[in-house]
């Protein structure tokens, strides 16, 4: 440009599309003098993005478009692409093209994240940006003097190979710090994904699911199931409107959600008020489904007895529950929205049991309260007979609670504190222990 302009030559059309690279990697002008032969060719319309992008390189002497090039205009087209150089974007976004695009875009150091920061003299080379798209043409350098500016501030000069390397590799690592970002925001998106998703099934269903494994029912030999409903639900809804009802469940259902996470239970759905939730199923705990199930019944009674309904504070909320343990089958159930379901009578007992139950009572079968004595610790009473549909007669019973833990001895009195370890397979009581050792 320095040499174009001691002959008085403009360009005209000055911009970084115009600056071309050699096989020798030297920086070359092109298309300058054309405007000349172009000024008369019905050239089509420009689209709104090639006309902001011919405003922002025009100078604002010459933006009512009747000026002819001058070398000053030059100038400040040759501000714009050193703006490019520093930013490393083009002047007008393409997603931006329809705003409206003023003459002067910001300086580099103004453009958080975008300066180039090994840029030797980043405050000269901003200088040099001010100064050479002054809106005063006459206060803007010429390209001798610009060109004496730019060996001055940038004293050493580079091979273009070893610049373009070096380019590369800021490049490249420039790559790999955006690979991990995208990486790490992909990780978080998966664990948001993977939570959605182990809500809605086991982890183990969920996982064969996702890995295409075809999902075979299973049978399990016994675990508890527990089911719970409001009473006087009915008559609550038609008293209330569709959003108060669903505000009401959805608050008293996250608050029973808050409390199975205490123990080891499966939530496996809930149909309107009836609230589902097996022990056992899909991880085996031997028999201490029914104590899981047990105390958690337990703990969603107490809660309804504080729990306020929410447009209606004054009503008590009461629930029924029943449980039921035995034999159960679990498998997913179809493709779209697919739910883990159990089968078997044990669902269709529990259920009875349920719908059988009194208000803030739990109430459980035969084959539960056997489970629950054998693991003991807690209190129940007998029902009696009862005649259940489709099962006939039934001796069920009431779950009170739990029984306070026996007052430890003291530990400090030798003839009191004895060990009792009759409890371990294979270790006999002292009663036994001692006719062993009797004279036969």
């Amino acid at each position: 440009m320095s040499y174009l302009h001691q002959f008085k030559i403009c360009h005209g059309r000055l911009k970084s599309a115009n600056c071309v690279i050699d096989d020798r990697w030297v920086c070359k002008i092109t298309d300058y003098c054309l405007w000349m032969y172009r000024r008369e060719d019905c050239a089509e319309p420009l689209t709104t993005y090639q006309q902001s992008l011919k405003e922002v390189y025009t100078p604002p002497e010459a933006q009512s478009g009747s000026q002819e090039p001058t070398l000053t205009g030059d100038v400040f087209s040759y501000s714009i692409i050193l703006l490019e150089i520093a930013t490393r974007n083009d002047p007008v976004p393409a997603e931006d093209s329809s705003l409206e695009c003023g003459w002067c875009p910001p300086l580099p150091e103004l453009i958080s994240g975008k300066a180039d920061s090994t840029c030797p003299c980043p405050a000269e080379y901003a200088e040099l940006i001010r100064r050479c798209r002054a809106h005063n043409p006459a206060h803007r350098p010429t390209f001798e003097q610009i060109r004496k500016f730019v060996n001055r501030i940038n004293p050493h000069k580079v091979s273009p190979v070893d610049m373009m390397m070096e380019l590369m590799e800021k490049y490249s690592k420039h790559l790999e710090v955006l690979v991990g970002e995208r990486t790490q925001d992909l990780m978080l998106e998966k664990q948001k994904t993977d939570r959605l998703l182990y809500s809605m099934l086991p982890k183990q269903v969920a996982d064969d699911l996702r890995q295409g494994k075809p999902l075979q029912a299973q049978s399990y030999v016994s675990a508890t199931v527990f089911f719970s409903d409001i009473v006087g639900f009915t008559q609550l809804s038609s008293t209330s409107t569709p959003y108060q009802v669903v505000d009401f469940l959805n608050k008293l259902y996250t608050t029973f959600d808050e409390i199975i996470d205490n123990h080891d239970v499966y939530k496996v759905e809930t149909i309107g008020d009836a609230y589902m939730v097996v022990s056992g199923v899909p991880r085996e705990n031997g028999i201490l489904h029914a104590s899981e199930i047990a105390s958690m019944a337990l703990d969603l009674v107490s809660v309804c007895k504080t729990f306020r309904i929410p447009h209606r504070p004054q009503t008590q909320l009461q629930i029924r529950a029943g449980i039921h343990s035995g034999p159960v089958v679990a498998g997913v159930v179809g493709t779209k929205m697919p739910r883990y379901c159990l089968f078997g009578d044990t669902v269709n007992t529990a259920s009875r049991m349920e719908s059988t139950s009194e208000a803030l009572k739990t109430q459980c079968s035969s084959s539960a309260f056997y489970l629950l004595e054998e693991i003991g610790g807690y209190v129940l009473t007998c029902r009696g007979v009862l005649q259940v549909k489709g099962k006939g007669d039934m001796v069920t019973y009431w779950l009170e609670g739990k029984r306070a833990a026996a007052p430890a001895k003291d530990a400090r009195d030798p003839e009191t504190h004895t060990d009792d370890y009759s409890s371990i397979p294979g270790v006999l009581s002292g009663s036994d222990s001692a006719d062993l050792l009797c004279d036969p």
